[in-house]
């Protein structure tokens, strides 16, 4: 860490031929030639790694016009002009010219600037870029920075921890004696019966999980509707208590955040929003604001969140806490204050993993009361603790869309089949011509659910889609639907023109390992379509 000077700004480093020796007796057995071409110029100069191994591009989150193009982690040269023609054009248009999630320095967190953080990470992600890029692979160093309220709690029920963003969450509960570590492998990993018995007990019966890593922005001010109504797809003239699922759209109607508002009062909202994207999605508003009498807020860290899913999660909740939480009292789509335990929350009518639940948002000086107060009432109900691994398992058997992989600022909503949560009529709003064109023409793509009929193999993204014998596009996302008996997969499919029966009438097969495995296609959720069982 003392050894390069502050000044030390595209040098070099002295020579250091025993080091390098080996790899090039290694480059002469391979390229025998090397051995009588003798060395021009010994360049030894360091590389710049990032925590996640992806180069940083973009517009500055803290700063205006200030671009960064930087941290290209040794493959800067085969990133170059791509990277420059996408920095050019958004630069120009003021728009993303493709999707840059996976590089746009608005993913990165501020703690992330650390300089004592950065020497840990790096020191593992330089060793990772080519690396066998395993799925569910998780970082070792520089861990534990970022923790719910309730992680102690968790670890103490056998949590395995994951991280995103700094955030340590569970992604599976491991059993007694189990060791708590991943076993990784591009087929079923150690987990995968861990995750399958989550999974069953949200569809079955009841189980619970920390969401407390989500972003939660709040926005308020006597513009807070106009401003929203301005930002999002949906309508935000909504009475108090109402949450809005929606999007917030770029100029090409592209979505660029994936969220759900809840209206707090007459002046106040809270915008819930991934994890990973919280920084960008406020970055998002801020720069939006222009004459709007609006104050935004992260108060992420000021709540914990528990999720309480499954059929039997009413009754838990009904034990622990006098409030009503029938339909007629708290609906689909609402939010209600309750009493809790001898504490006090506020409660979300909502689901990402397709089953009767309810968001539990708690202050944190009384997360840990609440937590011990759910998991001791759901002792003689069968309560199972459930991870992150769980909810995406859940989630794709439910065809529900996850932001940065089935949907990005390439998509429009109407092609992703979100068009539902777009209100075009509802007055001037950013995308709104892009969307109102689409659906007018008609979807130039169809996002479709596929499930593996051999229920063997896995699925994870990318795999290729083909459409009666011919590759027509690729999987956004997968995972396996322990529901449904096979391995579930989204993705699009050209169909300009084309009938939504027209489409289903083909023969589908995803391409996996090099093996071509047929799949069933669907444009509804396979598991439980007209969503009975969240409305129960």
């Amino acid at each position: 860490m003392g050894g390069i000077p502050e000044s030390f700004e595209f040098d070099q480093l002295p020579e250091d031929f025993d080091h390098f020796e080996p790899i090039l007796e290694a480059a002469v057995n391979r390229l025998p030639m090397l051995a009588e071409a003798g060395i021009h110029t010994f360049f030894n100069g360091p590389e710049s790694f990032t925590p996640d191994d992806a180069y940083h591009l973009g517009l500055a989150p803290e700063m205006e016009n200030v671009w960064v193009a930087a941290g290209f982690n040794s493959i800067g040269i085969q990133s170059a002009g791509g990277a420059g023609m996408a920095l050019a054009e958004w630069m120009d248009s003021g728009e993303k010219p493709f999707d840059l999630g996976d590089v746009d320095i608005a993913r990165m967190q501020p703690f992330q600037g650390n300089r004592h953080y950065l020497f840990e990470r790096s020191k593992e992600t330089l060793g990772l870029l080519y690396a066998d890029h395993f799925p569910y692979r998780q970082k070792a160093t520089a861990r534990g920075i970022r923790r719910a309220p309730f992680h102690a709690h968790l670890l103490e029920q056998g949590a395995v921890m994951g991280e995103i963003a700094g955030w340590e969450r569970a992604n599976w509960f491991a059993d007694p004696g189990q060791e708590r570590a991943y076993e990784y492998s591009w087929k079923r990993q150690n987990w995968f019966e861990n995750s399958a018995r989550e999974h069953r007990a949200v569809r079955e019966n009841v189980g619970m999980y920390d969401m407390s890593s989500f972003g939660k922005i709040r926005i308020e001010g006597r513009d807070a509707e106009a401003f929203l109504n301005r930002m999002c797809g949906a309508e935000m003239r909504v009475p108090v208590g109402k949450i809005v699922y929606t999007q917030m759209l770029n100029t090409n109607g592209g979505i660029e955040a994936d969220v759900t508002v809840t209206r707090l009062s007459e002046t106040a909202y809270l915008m819930v929003t991934p994890a990973a994207t919280r920084l960008a999605d406020e970055t998002r508003l801020r720069r939006h604001v222009n004459d709007f009498n609006v104050v935004i807020t992260d108060v992420t860290s000021a709540e914990g969140v528990l999720a309480v899913m499954g059929p039997n999660a009413r009754r838990l909740l009904q034990k622990v806490s006098p409030n009503d939480f029938s339909n007629a009292a708290n609906p689909f789509g609402t939010a209600q204050e309750i009493e809790i335990g001898m504490g006090l929350a506020r409660v979300h009518r909502v689901t990402y993993v397709g089953e009767l639940g309810w968001e539990v948002y708690v202050s944190s000086d009384m997360a840990g009361h609440v937590f011990e107060t759910l998991h001791a009432a759901g002792q003689e109900m069968g309560l199972k603790l459930c991870g992150m691994h769980m909810m995406d398992s859940c989630r794709i058997e439910k065809g529900f869309r996850h932001f940065g992989h089935d949907i990005t600022p390439e998509d429009n909503p109407v092609d992703a089949g979100l068009g539902f949560a777009v209100k075009v009529d509802k007055g001037d709003f950013i995308g709104r011509t892009a969307v109102a064109t689409r659906k007018e023409s008609g979807p130039k793509m169809r996002m479709l659910q596929f499930r593996l009929t051999d229920p063997e193999p896995l699925l994870y993204h990318a795999e290729p889609i083909l459409r009666d014998g011919e590759v027509v596009g690729y999987l956004t996302s997968g995972n396996y639907g322990h529901t449904l008996g096979g391995a579930i997969g989204l993705g699009y499919v050209p169909c300009e023109g084309e009938k939504p029966a027209e489409v289903l009438a083909s023969t589908y097969e995803i391409e996996v390992a090099g093996t071509r495995i047929r799949a069933e296609a669907s444009l509804k959720p396979m598991y439980d379509p007209t969503s009975e069982r969240v409305k129960a």
